[in-house]
């Protein structure tokens, strides 16, 4: 549950990402910030422990330039209270060996121990912490488009094929200065939304991300199983995968409010993350419409999208039958920005 944002145009890059990401992580995220941009050919990145405003006034982010570039803010479960889970190291986006290939990932992977097991016998696993014996989860992906790309595979089909290869919640963002200004993502159920202006586009996983450009570029959702080529131009969607389809449903706003209500009143105020996984343990059916079988189904391969909470939520902040504050709480060993959500 991370949050990530792109962009291809020629706004102040790193201001214009960093923004997103601030705008987006007091819902989820701001364990961890990174950046990468493409510039002249060449791809440079920053990568802290901590939210935005933290890693700008302790590092040279801001100093990011290109017309080309991914942010990512990172939540990461086992460092809520272990910063030793939360390193710079362990932060997106990640790069292959060569220095030439970016990728940055939102959700939980589930085969990664079998493809670490596997490619840490050819390849330096940099975000490696062998004090805890723990990488995180995303860097197996990054490897993999590598080692297609080096067996002849062109960057698009290494992205895909990849992603088509990993179980579990998989939403993957990859650059490459061998394809200037060319952004490719895949979203399987995740969040994602993309932003269309005049000369540049822009990706980021909620609405929120886009609130400096809504009004001057046109936002929409990527639909779900879907395989997306980003360019200053264009964003061209595909089909991720042909042989599967992905499970959706559209929220029940009184079914939600009442589960919602049931969950807060017994455990009180929440935050985003702690409302989301204490729905994956609830029968699904009053949110969504499911038996419990296929709510379970869902949740086994990865539900993802985030914001098909974040948006009832809101909309019942405005309605007045929940309260959202915004709190600052310890977390992977930084203070971060946290809203939390309460009943009046």
């Amino acid at each position: 549950m991370c949050q990530l944002a792109a962009y291809i145009g020629d706004r102040d890059i790193a201001k214009t990402l960093l923004d997103s990401l601030r705008y987006q992580e007091s819902y989820f995220g701001a364990h961890a910030t990174g950046l990468g941009t493409m510039d002249n050919g060449l791809l440079n990145w920053v990568k802290e422990p901590g939210p935005v405003d933290h890693v700008i006034a302790n590092s040279k982010i801001l100093g990011l330039t290109g017309t080309t570039g991914m942010a990512h803010s990172r939540l990461s479960i086992s460092g809520m209270e272990d910063s030793r889970f939360n390193r710079a190291k362990n932060a997106h986006p990640f790069i292959n060996n060569d220095g030439n290939i970016a990728l940055m990932h939102n959700g939980i992977i589930n085969n990664y121990e079998e493809l670490w097991a596997d490619l840490a016998k050819r390849h330096e696993f940099k975000g490696f912490n062998p004090d805890i014996n723990y990488i995180t989860d995303s860097e197996v992906a990054v490897h993999m488009v590598d080692e297609k790309v080096k067996c002849g595979t062109s960057l698009e089909n290494a992205v895909r094929e990849t992603a088509n290869s990993l179980t579990g919640m998989v939403l993957l963002g990859v650059m490459s200065p061998s394809e200037p200004e060319t952004i490719y993502m895949t979203n399987w159920i995740q969040a994602c939304t993309f932003a269309k202006g005049d000369n540049e586009t822009m990706f980021s996983s909620s609405p929120y991300g886009f609130e400096d450009v809504k009004d001057e570029m046109d936002v929409f959702s990527a639909p779900q199983n879907s395989f997306i080529k980003m360019t200053r131009d264009s964003i061209e969607i595909s089909k991720l995968d042909s042989k599967r389809n992905a499970s959706s449903f559209k929220i029940n706003t009184k079914g939600f409010m009442q589960v919602v209500g049931n969950i807060l009143s017994q455990k009180g105020p929440m935050t985003s993350v702690e409302i989301i996984l204490a729905l994956t343990q609830v029968d699904g059916g009053k949110i969504s419409g499911m038996d419990e079988e296929e709510w379970k189904n869902l949740i086994k391969i990865g539900w993802g999208d985030q914001n098909q909470v974040i948006e009832p939520l809101e909309q019942l902040v405005e309605e007045g039958s929940v309260v959202k504050t915004l709190e600052k709480r310890m977390e992977g060993g930084n203070n971060v920005p946290r809203f939390v959500w309460s009943l009046p």
